[in-house]
């Protein structure tokens, strides 16, 4: 969770020096996903994930938005999601092409999201929201191939 914690700080960074020409990529969201799916699925272990993903989108609003909780709702959905998803596909069919649909798809539902929550429809901010998706591919990949190459005691 500390490396959550540094990828959160980051995403904030970029935030502040990208501001006006594009959405960061929810970096914290994927950690969060990559977080779920690489451990043990024991329920505490689980719960501990949704309640950091709660604080950090309540803090993330905190910060930017005006409407505090929605990205902490939307961290605790995806992260619901993910370990339903996970949890109940079979140990042959958890790799890494399934944890690549899953974090892309908590990445763009989320990115789609905040888009319709706070952005007036208009070219830039589509152009924002593109480019917010498209940043999210390279670090998606990562986290994909740290997935492929984990050790093999990642219960998958």
């Amino acid at each position: 969770m500390i490396l959550s914690v540094a990828i959160w700080l980051l995403q904030d960074f970029v935030q502040v020096l990208t501001m006006g020409f594009m959405l960061v990529p929810e970096f914290f969201l994927l950690m969060l996903t990559y977080g779920v799916v690489t451990g043990s699925l024991r329920p505490g272990r689980i719960s501990a994930w949704i309640w950091f993903g709660l604080y950090g989108g309540i803090m993330w609003d905190l910060r930017w938005a005006s409407s505090p909780g929605i990205s902490g709702l939307i961290n605790v959905i995806a992260v619901m999601a993910v370990y339903t998803v996970w949890n109940r596909t079979p140990l042959t069919g958890r790799s890494a092409l399934l944890f690549a649909v899953l974090a892309g798809a908590a990445h763009f539902l989320s990115g789609l999201a905040h888009y319709l929550a706070w952005a007036a429809p208009s070219a830039s901010a589509a152009r924002m929201f593109l480019i917010q998706q498209l940043l999210g591919v390279p670090a998606l990949l990562l986290l994909c191939m740290a997935y492929a190459f984990r050790k093999t005691g990642a219960h998958v």
